[in-house]
């Protein structure tokens, strides 16, 4: 059977609502969380969405190789089609009561992201593309920005995380010194799908997971924006930059050294 990345799209969408859905069945347990530190929160609702999520998949391709957030070190059978999950992208938001958090699935044909959901559904927000669709928002056309001037940009990035050996800082001031604001929201999936709404003007992260950026990046790519790995750390994890094209070699220029 030949593989339809519109088909692959409505398994991603279908996937993304029902992991929300269970999320949202369950607010009351928002502060249910499994592990709690200075770093991160690790929620008994991040298992169950993503277990939501996966059953969707497997009812529908059966057999296919699943990538989870939860599940990140089982190892992955060598199949036609990828899908990655991200069950609940800003899990820290979402502990805190902010609505700024969502549920992505994407599906990869040979490491490249053909389809593509990000459901945030506290917001009420659905954002989707694959490469035979359009990028769209609740059914609309997302068009990036034609920002093209650094010092005019909105800029978003992350929390300053920090790992062993690292400094967050550099990059954090790289941007607040390129930008003419920065943005720390605290999920990169919706920072990269405001980038593909023209709603913010980059995204850039030293460290962030496959499963946060697969999905809105070909949201971000329909839209007519740019995703590129500036640096490949493994175990999943990578330095991302997301631009909406005009912006994206000063960007580049100016983050790719410092890691």
């Amino acid at each position: 059977m030949t593989l339809k990345p519109v088909q692959l799209l409505a398994t991603a969408l279908l996937a993304a609502r029902r992991a929300g859905e269970h999320v949202m069945a369950n607010l009351a347990r928002r502060d249910e969380a499994l592990r709690l530190d200075r770093l991160d929160v690790k929620h008994a609702l991040d298992f169950e969405a993503q277990a939501a999520a996966f059953a969707v998949i497997e009812s529908a391709w059966p057999g296919d190789a699943i990538l989870g957030e939860e599940t990140a070190d089982v190892p992955l059978a060598d199949t036609p089609v990828r899908w990655v999950v991200d069950p609940i992208d800003g899990t820290v938001n979402f502990f805190h009561g902010l609505p700024w958090w969502c549920c992505c699935v994407a599906a990869q044909v040979n490491n490249k992201t053909v389809a593509g959901a990000v459901y945030a559904p506290e917001m009420g927000l659905c954002f989707e593309a694959s490469t035979e669709t359009p990028a769209l928002c609740n059914g609309r056309p997302l068009r990036v920005s034609k920002t093209a001037e650094t010092r005019l940009a909105s800029i978003h990035t992350g929390s300053g995380k920090s790992y062993p050996g690292e400094n967050p800082l550099r990059f954090l001031e790289c941007v607040v010194e390129m930008a003419q604001r920065p943005r720390i929201m605290g999920a990169a999936a919706l920072d990269i799908c405001s980038v593909a709404a023209g709603k913010a003007d980059a995204y850039f992260e030293p460290g962030i997971y496959l499963w946060d950026i697969a999905a809105a990046g070909i949201v971000l790519e329909r839209a007519g924006g740019k995703l590129e790995i500036l640096k490949d750390h493994g175990a999943w994890r990578v330095a991302a930059l997301a631009t909406n094209g005009a912006l994206h070699a000063a960007c580049r220029d100016a983050l790719l050294p410092l890691l």
